[in-house]
């Protein structure tokens, strides 16, 4: 059960027969203890709220230290396969550089996420 920071409020309803019309009045009595809690609640929620958008950017750049891993194999195959077959050396650095280009990309994504994570 979530307790209510605040009191409730006073509803006041008055009639009037000469202006045809009804007026509601809401009314809270807070204390100052009453505004101090509620204070340190909001401030607590919005810590919270603070930690959690951290971790979640800090999370979202796993994706970086696997595009860092992608690019090292990427290049680590392309000196292999350049050993092995030298004559075929510029036909796989074309497919690398694709491989570098797109692996990248999704490192970027992973930055672009952090940061709309972090600033939005």
């Amino acid at each position: 059960m979530v307790k209510c920071w605040f009191p409730k409020p006073k509803l006041r309803v008055r009639f009037s027969l000469f202006l045809k019309k009804i007026t509601f009045k809401i009314t809270y009595k807070f204390s100052i203890f009453d505004k101090i809690i509620a204070t340190r609640a909001l401030s607590d929620t919005f810590m919270l709220l603070q930690a959690a958008q951290k971790i979640g950017a800090g999370l979202s750049t796993f994706g970086l230290a696997g595009a860092g891993i992608g690019i090292g194999f990427i290049f680590g195959s392309l000196i292999l396969g350049t050993s092995r077959n030298p004559g075929l050396k510029d036909d796989m650095f074309r497919f690398a550089i694709l491989g570098f280009a797109l692996t990248e990309a999704i490192a970027l994504f992973a930055l672009m996420i952090a940061f709309l994570i972090l600033f939005v």
